[in-house]
């Protein structure tokens, strides 16, 4: 989260600081595809351009409530109309998070890694290993039991998971699962790591995903895998050396 300090001068900042940042991105590729999906014909009063600049305003600015987010994207009205993009109300903005599909979001964020991997460069991690690495954790992300019922993590707590697989080469997440807190890491490891194009590859990964069928079904598909034993785990060594 960015300090206080960050977001005042984000909503604050001259007229070409966001547009700057958003000049970056491949505006025609990304209103082909927000038209594919969600075309503008369909969605005059809040676009899935319109609602892809307000969530990554939310973002950038740290806003943690629709309120603010709609202050900040009325303060930055001249900037939005340099990005053909408007604000709206936070009713639109809840509306529109609530009945848009979240997916469009998703092949968003993988059409923009496809495109700017080129020019984030690479680790060559493949001069140490033979196989492309990946890092495979989760992540507990705590909300409002009472606002989000579905994400009854404890008791009194609500929480979900994000399960995610990083690219060691480009150090960017490639592959993202939500589920509720209380799937376990190694009970969704699967479904995740089959979303990976290739299955020669290295996946490194905590002592959370220790299950040995986990194990076998990694080695039988030719996937090198490294993580901590349990401490009470029994073993055979099959070779020494």
């Amino acid at each position: 989260m960015a300090s206080n300090s960050t977001d005042f001068a984000l909503q604050n900042a001259p007229t070409s600081f966001f547009a700057q940042l958003i000049d970056l991105l491949p505006k025609n590729r990304l209103l082909a595809h927000f038209d594919k999906h969600c075309p503008r014909r369909s969605a005059t009063k809040f676009s899935a351009w319109d609602h892809f600049i307000a969530l990554l305003f939310c973002h950038l600015a740290g806003c943690d409530s629709l309120r603010e987010l709609d202050d900040g994207l009325y303060s930055a009205c001249g900037k939005l109309n340099q990005l053909d993009a408007k604000p709206m109300k936070r009713t639109a903005l809840a509306y529109a998070n609530q009945t848009r599909s979240y997916r469009i979001f998703e092949q968003c964020y993988m059409l923009l890694l496809d495109y700017f991997k080129p020019m984030l460069g690479r680790r060559k991690l493949q001069k140490a290993f033979e196989k492309p690495v990946y890092s495979l954790d989760s992540t507990t992300i705590t909300v409002c039991l009472s606002r989000f019922d579905w994400a009854k993590y404890r008791t009194s707590k609500g929480g979900f998971k994000l399960h995610s697989i990083i690219d060691n080469d480009h150090l960017m997440p490639c592959v993202m699962n939500l589920t509720t807190g209380k799937v376990h890491d190694a009970a969704l490891a699967q479904t995740t790591i089959e979303k990976l194009p290739a299955a020669n590859i290295t996946v490194v990964m905590d002592r959370g995903y220790s299950d040995y069928s986990l194990f076998a079904w990694l080695s039988k598909r030719g996937t090198t895998f490294v993580t901590r034993l349990k401490d009470n785990a029994v073993t055979t060594p099959l070779k020494k050396g």
